[in-house]
C-alpha cells in the first residue's frame, strides 16, 4: 500500500485547500522528505487528514462524528464553514480515492459528515459512509489500529522499551502492539471456570432442596394404592351422575317439545292469513302478467326491430360524413403522387405506371449499393493489407495511395538488391532448404560447446579433488603423533584418578562426627540416626574436601582427553577412506575427460576448423545473423508480390468509385428527395388504403338501405299480429297491452313471494308431523318421576363425586411431586456430570493461562510476541548496521534488553551502555519491525516517522540521517520525518515546510 496524493481544506489549523502530490516532482527524484515546522504548526495534521479520509478517525481523538466534532472543537479549522479530506492510495486491487467531508447549514450548525470511495476514474463505489472505513481495510489489507502502527513509527516509544525494567516492558509492549486480548483471554479462562464451578454447586444444592421436600418410599407405594381405589370409586359416582343428567335431558326434552310442537301450529296458522292477503293485493296484477307472457316473444321482436331502426338511420348518416371526407383525402392524395413522383392516380394503368417507375428505381439503388458495398469490401481489404506498410488507404482519391504504393516497391527493390549484393541471394534460393542447413551448423556447434565446456568442467573437477587428495595426505601424517599423546595423557590421568579415588575411600573411613554433620541435608534421613530433623546441622566448622575437588577435576581433564582421542581416531579413519574415495574419483575423472576429447575431436572436425581460439559464441551469432538477413530477404521478396497485388487493387478501387458517382447521378434525375423507399411507400399505401376505405364506405352504404327495408317490412308483419291477438283478450292497442307487464324484477318479486308462501306450508305441516313422532317416543323412554326429585338426585350424588375428587387431587399430587422431584434430580445430576465434563476442559486452561489479573497468559503471550518483533527488528537492524543485534536478557542479565556486539565477538551488553545514536538505531529498527508485523501480509511503501530527532547531537543526527537515505535506498519506500529540528533542512533537500501567522493558522509549502 502506497500513499500518492493528498488534498485537504480547512482541517485543524491549516486553513484553505491543500494538496501534497508524491507522485510529482521533487518527491519522484527523493522518496526521503522531511515534514518540519515549529511546535503547533500542524506536522501531525498530515498524518490525521490521512487517517481520517480512509478510516474516520484520528489517532488523538478516536472515532469522529458531528458530536465529537463539536464537543472537541476539533477537525474543521476555526471559523470556517466546510472542511474535507482525501488521499489517493495504490494497493493490490488498484488505486482509489477516498473521500472524507463536512459543511455547515445556513443556520451556522454542522450537517452530519459524508464518506465517499471511488476508483481513479472517479466513479464512486456503491457504498454507504459507514460502509467506507471497512472497504478501505479489505482493500488495504489492514485495520485502522494496524495500519496507523505500520505507517506512523513512533520511535520514541521504543527507546524507553528498550530499557525498562521486564514487568514494565511487557506493560509497553501490550500497549504498542494492541495485544491486551491475551491478558483478556487469561482473565476470561479464570473467572469462566470459577462460573462454572460456581453452578454446579448451586445445582448441587437444587438436588438437596429436592431431596428434603421427598416422602418415604414406603409412603408414597401406599398414597399410589389408595390412589387407585378412589378413582375407581370417583369413575362409579361419575356415571351414576351421567345417567341421572340424561333422564334430566330427557325430561327437559319432552317440555321443550311440547312448547316447539304449539309454537310450529301458530306459525302455521300465520302463514294461512299472509297467503289470503297476498291474493287479494297482488294477485290480479301476477295473473294479468302471466296472461300476456304467451306473447312475450312477439313484444320483444317488435322492441328490437324498433331499436334497429333507429341504430341504422344513424349509421346511415355517419356513412354519408366519412364518404365526404374520404374524398377530398384522395384528392390530396392524387396531388401528392403527380408533384413527388411525376404519376398520375386517374390514370388507366396507374399501376403498372408505378410498378415500373419503382422497378427502374430500385434497380438503380440496388445496383449502387453493390457498388458501394464491393467499394467498402476492396477498400477495407486494401486498408488492412496497407496497415502491414504504415500507409493509410486515401478513399475519396486511391490513385494518389497507388503513387504511395510504387515509391514504396521502388524502396522494396532496393533492399531486395542490397540483400542479394551482401549475402549472393537470389530469388531462386530454396528458403526451407538454407535454413535447415545453418539450424544444422547451429546445433552442431551448441553440440560441440557443450562437449568443450564438460571436458572443461571435469578438468576443474580433477584439479580440485586432487588439491583436497594432497591436504588430507598431510593431514594424515600429523594426526598419528596427535593420538599417541592424547592416548598417553589419558592412560596417566586415569592411573591418577584411580589414586585419588583410592585416597577418597580411606578418608570415608576415617570420617568424623563433623564430617557426617556437613552431609546432613534437610529432609534426608541422619546415616547414624535415621531423623529428618537435624538440629546439630547448624554452625558446623567449614570442612575444605580438597580430595574431592581434585578427583573433580581430574574427571573433567579426562574426560576432555578422552574425547580429544576419540575426535582424533574419527577424523583419521574418515580420512583415510575419504582418500581412497577421491583416488578412484580422480581416475574415473581422468577416464571420462580422455574419452570425451577424442569424441570431440572425431565428430567435430569441421566446427573445430571454422572456430577460433574456441569462440563459439561470435561463431553462433554468426550463423544466427545469417538466418535472420535470409529471413529478412525472404520477407522483402512476400513484400514486393503484395505490393503489386496492392497496385492493381487501388485500380479496381478507383473503377468503383468512378461507377459509382455515375450510378448517383441517374438516381437523382429519377428522384429529388432523401428518402425514395420511405416516401413512396407512405403515398402507396395510403392511395391503396384509401381506395379500400372508399370501397368498404360504399358496400356499407348499400348494406345499410337493404336493411332498413327488410327491418321496415318485418316491423308492420309483427305489429299486425300482435294487434289482433291483444284485442281478443281486451287490449285497444299494443301499449295499453305492453303496460300491464310488470317489470321482470317485480314479477321475480312476486312469484317468489307467494312460492315461499306455499312452501312454508308444506315445511310447517311436515315439521309438526315430526314434532308429534318425537313427542310420542320420549314419553315412552322418560321415567315417571319428577323433574325436581331428578335435578335433587344428580345433585347429591354430584356432591359425594365432588368430596371424593378432592382426596383423589390430593393423593395424585403428593405421587406427581414426588415423581417430579425425582425426576429433576436425576436431570440435575445428568447435567452435572456433563457440566463437569466441561468444566475439566475448563479447570485445564485456567491452570495453563488463567488468573484473575490475566498476567499469566499475558506474559507468555508478550515474550513469543518479543521474540518475533526482536526477529524482525535484527532483519532491519541489519540493514542499517552490521555491528549489534538485540536478544532478550538471560537470567543472570540486567532486566532491559540486550545488545549483542559483533564486533567485539559477540559480546553481550545492556542497551543502557549504548550511546544516544546507537539507541536511535535499535530503536528504530524496532519501529519499523513493528511496522513489519502489524501488517505481515500487505506490503507498505509509505512510512512516517515522527519523535526523537530534538534530542539527536549533530554527529549522531548525521549518522541517524544516513542510516534513513541508506533505508529509503534499499527498501524503495516514501519515508517521511516529522521534526521541527532546523538542521534537517540541510540534509534532505525535499521538505514539507509549514509555517504559522500571527492568527493561529498555519501554511503549507512543498520545496
Amino acid at each position: 500500500m502506497k500513499i500518492l496524493k493528498l488534498r485537504f481544506k480547512n482541517i485543524n489549523s491549516l486553513k484553505g485547500e491543500h494538496e501534497v502530490d508524491f507522485t510529482q516532482s521533487p518527491f519522484v527524484q527523493n522518496n526521503l522528505f522531511a515534514i518540519t515546522g515549529p511546535t503547533g504548526s500542524g506536522k501531525t495534521t498530515l498524518l490525521d487528514v490521512i487517517s481520517l479520509a480512509l478510516f474516520n478517525q484520528v489517532p488523538r481523538l478516536g472515532k469522529m462524528s458531528t458530536n465529537e466534532i463539536v464537543k472537541k472543537g476539533a477537525i474543521l479549522t476555526r471559523n470556517q464553514s466546510e472542511a474535507f479530506a482525501e488521499v489517493t492510495y495504490a494497493c493490490a486491487m488498484g488505486e482509489y480515492i477516498s473521500r472524507w467531508e463536512i459543511s455547515t447549514n445556513r443556520n451556522g450548525n454542522l450537517r452530519d459528515y459524508e464518506m465517499f470511495l471511488a476508483d481513479t476514474a472517479q466513479v464512486n463505489l456503491d457504498l454507504k459512509k459507514s460502509e467506507v472505513p471497512g472497504k478501505n481495510e479489505e482493500l488495504i489489507g489492514l485495520n485502522y489500529e494496524q495500519f496507523i502502527k505500520s505507517v506512523v513509527l513512533a520511535q520514541g516509544d521504543f527507546a524507553k522499551f528498550l530499557q525498562v525494567k521486564k514487568e514494565e516492558r511487557g506493560e509497553l509492549l501490550e500497549k504498542i502492539t494492541g495485544t491486551e486480548i491475551y491478558r483478556k483471554l487469561g482473565q476470561l479462562a479464570f473467572f469462566k471456570y470459577r462460573e462454572l464451578e460456581s453452578a454446579v454447586k448451586e445445582q448441587q444444592a437444587k438436588i438437596n432442596t429436592f431431596e428434603e421436600q421427598l416422602i418415604p418410599q414406603e409412603e408414597f407405594e401406599e398414597n399410589k394404592k389408595q390412589a387407585q381405589h378412589i378413582q375407581d370409586l370417583k369413575d362409579k359416582l361419575q356415571k351414576e351422575v351421567e345417567d341421572l343428567k340424561t333422564q334430566i335431558t330427557d325430561k327437559e326434552n319432552l317440555v321443550e317439545l311440547e312448547k316447539n310442537i304449539q309454537g310450529v301450529e301458530n306459525e302455521h296458522l300465520e302463514n294461512d292469513k299472509e297467503k289470503n292477503i297476498f291474493e287479494k293485493e297482488k294477485g290480479d296484477a301476477l295473473n294479468k302478467h302471466q296472461e300476456l307472457q304467451d306473447f312475450t316473444d312477439e313484444i320483444n321482436s317488435w322492441k328490437n326491430t324498433t331499436s334497429q331502426l333507429e341504430q341504422l338511420e344513424t349509421k346511415r348518416v355517419k356513412n354519408e360524413e366519412q364518404l365526404k371526407t374520404l374524398s377530398r383525402k384522395l384528392e390530396q392524395n392524387k396531388t401528392d403522387f403527380n408533384s413527388l413522383f411525376g404519376l398520375n392516380t386517374l390514370e388507366d394503368n396507374f399501376t403498372q405506371s408505378l410498378n415500373n417507375y419503382k422497378q427502374n428505381l430500385r434497380n438503380l439503388y440496388s445496383e449502387r449499393q453493390n457498388i458501394v458495398t464491393e467499394f467498402k469490401t476492396l477498400s477495407k481489404n486494401i486498408q488492412q493489407q496497407l496497415m502491414s506498410f504504415n500507409l493509410v488507404l486515401s478513399q475519396n482519391n486511391p490513385l494518389e495511395t497507388k503513387h504511395e504504393v510504387h515509391i514504396l516497391v521502388q524502396k522494396k527493390n532496393k533492399e531486395k538488391e542490397n540483400l542479394e549484393d551482401e549475402h549472393s541471394f537470389s530469388t531462386t534460393i530454396d528458403f526451407e532448404l538454407e535454413q535447415e542447413k545453418i539450424q544444422l551448423q547451429l546445433k552442431k556447434i551448441r553440440a560441440a560447446e557443450k562437449v568443450y565446456l564438460e571436458i572443461e568442467q571435469l578438468k576443474k573437477e580433477s584439479v580440485k579433488e586432487s588439491e583436497l587428495l594432497e591436504q588430507n595426505q598431510l593431514d594424515l601424517k600429523n594426526l598419528p603423533p596427535q593420538i599417541k599423546d592424547f592416548q598417553q595423557q589419558v592412560d596417566l590421568q586415569t592411573a591418577q584418578l584411580e589414586a585419588k579415588q583410592n585416597a577418597q575411600k580411606i578418608a570415608d573411613l576415617q570420617k568424623k562426627l563433623d564430617d557426617y554433620r556437613l552431609d546432613l541435608q534437610p529432609e534426608t534421613p541422619c546415616p547414624l540416626c535415621g531423623s529428618k530433623e537435624h538440629p546439630f546441622a547448624e554452625h558446623v566448622p567449614v570442612n575444605n574436601d580438597k580430595i574431592s575437588t581434585e578427583i573433580k577435576v581430574f574427571q573433567q581433564s579426562l574426560h576432555l582427553n578422552q574425547k580429544q582421542l576419540t575426535q582424533a581416531e574419527t577424523q583419521l579413519k574418515g580420512l583415510q577412506q575419504q582418500n581412497s574415495t577421491l583416488e578412484k574419483k580422480i581416475i574415473e575423472i581422468e577416464k571420462k575427460i580422455k574419452l570425451q576429447e577424442q569424441n570431440y575431436q572425431e565428430n567435430f572436425v569441421n566446427e573445430i576448423q571454422q572456430l577460433k581460439e574456441n569462440n563459439f559464441t561470435e561463431f553462433e551469432e554468426h550463423l544466427i545473423k545469417k538466418t535472420t538477413e535470409l529471413q529478412k530477404y525472404k520477407r522483402v521478396l512476400e513484400q514486393l508480390v503484395d505490393l503489386q497485388k496492392l497496385q492493381k487493387s487501388i485500380e479496381e478501387l478507383n473503377d468503383l468509385l468512378v461507377r459509382g458517382v455515375h450510378k448517383k447521378e441517374a438516381i437523382q434525375d429519377l428522384y429529388k428527395g432523401n428518402n425514395f423507399e420511405k416516401e413512396l411507400g407512405d403515398a402507396e399505401q395510403a392511395y391503396v388504403r384509401l381506395q379500400q376505405e372508399e370501397k368498404q364506405l360504399k358496400n356499407e352504404e348499400k348494406a345499410i338501405s337493404t336493411e332498413l327495408n327488410q327491418l321496415e317490412k318485418q316491423q308492420e308483419k309483427t305489429k299486425q299480429t300482435l294487434e289482433i291477438e291483444f284485442r281478443k283478450l281486451g287490449y285497444t292497442s299494443i301499449a295499453s297491452a305492453i303496460e300491464k307487464l310488470l317489470p321482470h324484477s317485480l314479477f321475480k318479486k312476486y312469484s317468489k313471494e307467494l312460492q315461499d308462501l306455499k312452501n312454508r306450508q308444506i315445511s310447517l305441516s311436515s315439521r309438526l308431523q315430526e314434532l308429534k313422532i318425537q313427542q310420542k317416543i320420549l314419553l315412552e323412554k322418560t321415567t315417571k318421576k319428577s323433574l325436581e326429585e331428578l335435578q335433587k338426585n344428580s345433585k347429591d350424588q354430584e356432591n359425594k363425586r365432588k368430596d371424593v375428587e378432592i382426596q383423589l387431587n390430593e393423593l395424585q399430587r403428593i405421587i406427581k411431586n414426588q415423581e417430579l422431584y425425582l425426576k429433576q434430580i436425576l436431570t440435575i445430576r445428568e447435567g452435572i456430570g456433563q457440566q463437569l465434563k466441561t468444566n475439566k476442559r475448563w479447570k485445564t486452561l485456567n491452570d495453563l493461562i488463567g488468573d484473575s489479573k490475566g498476567k499469566k497468559f499475558n506474559d507468555y503471550a508478550q515474550d513469543l510476541t518479543l521474540s518475533q518483533l526482536l526477529m524482525l527488528a535484527n532483519k532491519r537492524l541489519v540493514l542499517l548496521t552490521d555491528r549489534y543485534k538485540m536478544d532478550k536478557p538471560l537470567a543472570d542479565e540486567d532486566d532491559s534488553l540486550v545488545a549483542i556486539d559483533e564486533h567485539m565477538g559477540g559480546q553481550r551488553r545492556s542497551v543502557k551502555t549504548l550511546s544516544g545514536g546507537e539507541t536511535f538505531l535499535l530503536s528504530l529498527a524496532l519501529a519499523l519491525a513493528l511496522s513489519d508485523f502489524a501488517s505481515r501480509n500487505v506490503e507498505i511503501n509509505s512510512l512516517f516517522i515522527d519523535e526523537g530527532f530534538g534530542t539527536l547531537d549533530p554527529e549522531t543526527l548525521d549518522q541517524t540521517l544516513d542510516t534513513l537515505e541508506v533505508l529509503q535506498a534499499k527498501s524503495s519506500k516514501m519515508i517521511g520525518v516529522i521534526s521541527h529540528v532546523t538542521s534537517l533542512k540541510e540534509r534532505i533537500a525535499t521538505q514539507i515546510q509549514l509555517s504559522q501567522n500571527g492568527q493561529g493558522y498555519s501554511s503549507l509549502k512543498v520545496v
